[in-house]
């Protein structure tokens, strides 16, 4: 009876060693690099980036009073974003209406005048930071334009 009981302890101090050491070979960066798992992070390297291309967004900004209305603003923006990061790219196409309402609901909000005020800097960050805020799966690192025209 007494080896029977020795022979359990025995198992389960060698059971319970090898289970903590198999744990500290499972660490995130032990399975990413062997390729049992995917980074939903952005890349330590920022040189590594992807583009995701709004369509054209045209959109009439705000009037200088009730009785004016205000001028058609057309933009191309793009997104940076990591490369590689397939899962936060899907999340980009599936919620691009949502990002082209937050670029619609900015620009419509001010006046060409207002536009014309502010730096591309600052738009940009603006605009980042509420598309950053509606997004779960990553962040978009910068936004670029390619057209940004007031038609009059």
């Amino acid at each position: 009876l007494i080896s029977i009981i020795i022979s359990l302890l025995l198992a389960i101090i060698t059971g319970t060693i090898m289970v903590k050491t198999k744990q500290n070979t499972q660490t995130p960066e032990v399975l990413l690099a062997q390729g049992k798992a995917v980074s939903l992070m952005a890349p330590a390297d920022d040189s590594v980036v992807a583009y995701f291309k709004l369509d054209t967004i045209r959109v009439v900004t705000a009037g200088l009073s009730d009785d004016e209305t205000g001028v058609i603003l057309v933009v191309t923006p793009w997104l940076a974003y990591p490369a590689g990061d397939t899962v936060f790219y899907e999340e980009l196409a599936r919620k691009r209406s949502v990002i082209k309402g937050l670029f619609q609901a900015y620009f419509a909000e001010r006046t060409k005048n207002k536009l014309l005020e502010e730096t591309e800097v600052f738009i940009e960050e603006k605009l980042k930071d509420q598309i950053n805020a509606s997004l779960s799966l990553g962040k978009i690192s910068d936004i670029y334009f390619t057209d940004y025209i007031f038609l009059e």
